[in-house]
């Protein structure tokens, strides 16, 4: 009798501590902390009954990141978009082909056609001076490397490779004397089109007075100081202008759900 007693007492606790389990475990689900994946499991359930599971489970891949992501690039469109960039005339004479962010400008002298080729990808450098103010923002410049192409009638070609020096290069010396914006990176002489198989001459190796004299041959030509000066500008307007168009492409893709 005693025996059966404590057998029905056992049995009512166990009943008892895992009708609790259950109502806490029912409690934990329904908690802030795991209502997200009841959700999406509640989800999972009904688009498989439904056979609808593409359009649900995309449904949650829009995150509070992502909204508060999209948030701060229309701040940034709107900022970059109050800054002005001056046009400039310099390149009236040129004739501008844009591609994204590869640009061409082709102009004729004489019976050569002499073409400017630059990418302003990865060419954006902060503008090293001393601001009056704290709060006062540096600006960014475009310096990209470009390349110098002279071609004859005879359709020979001569292609210089430039970059711009720093500012700390461009300012070193004599105050009187005059100093390069840019470098000869190397050159290249060669009929129709440029490969692998052309020789490729060195800035660094090659004879100084001959260095000097392609110098003086873009000066002739008028792709001088004035030139380098105006194509930073130039570059500096039109990467802007790639930077706003890549920041709209990216909220673009942000805001799709």
């Amino acid at each position: 009798m005693t025996s059966l007693f404590v057998k029905s007492l056992l049995n009512s606790t166990r009943r008892s501590r895992i009708a609790i389990c259950t109502v806490s475990s029912f409690q934990r689900l329904l908690s802030s902390a795991n209502f997200y994946r009841s959700d999406v499991t509640c989800a999972f359930a009904w688009s498989k009954k439904l056979n609808t599971s593409a359009p649900l489970q995309k449904r949650w891949l829009y995150t509070e990141t992502d909204q508060d992501m999209s948030q701060h690039i229309e701040k940034e469109i709107m900022n970059e978009k109050k800054m002005s960039s001056s046009d400039s005339t310099f390149f009236k004479n040129w004739k501008l082909h844009q591609d994204g962010c590869e640009v061409s400008m082709t102009r004729s002298e004489g019976n050569e056609t002499i073409t400017v080729e630059f990418n302003v990808n990865n060419a954006t450098d902060l503008v090293e001076e001393d601001y009056k103010s704290e709060e006062a923002m540096p600006q960014m410049i475009c310096r990209p490397p470009f390349i110098v192409e002279i071609r004859k009638p005879s359709g020979k070609k001569i292609r210089i490779s430039c970059q711009f020096l720093s500012e700390y290069e461009a300012d070193d010396g004599d105050e009187s004397e005059v100093r390069d914006k840019f470098e000869i990176v190397n050159f290249s002489v060669y009929q129709k089109e440029i490969s692998p198989a052309t020789y490729v001459c060195s800035g660094e190796t090659m004879d100084g007075e001959m260095y000097e004299k392609l110098m003086d041959m873009l000066d002739e030509r008028k792709i001088d100081n004035e030139f380098a000066n105006e194509l930073i500008n130039l570059s500096t307007g039109y990467e802007h202008k790639e930077y706003i168009k890549f920041l709209s492409e990216l909220k673009s893709f942000v805001d799709e759900k």
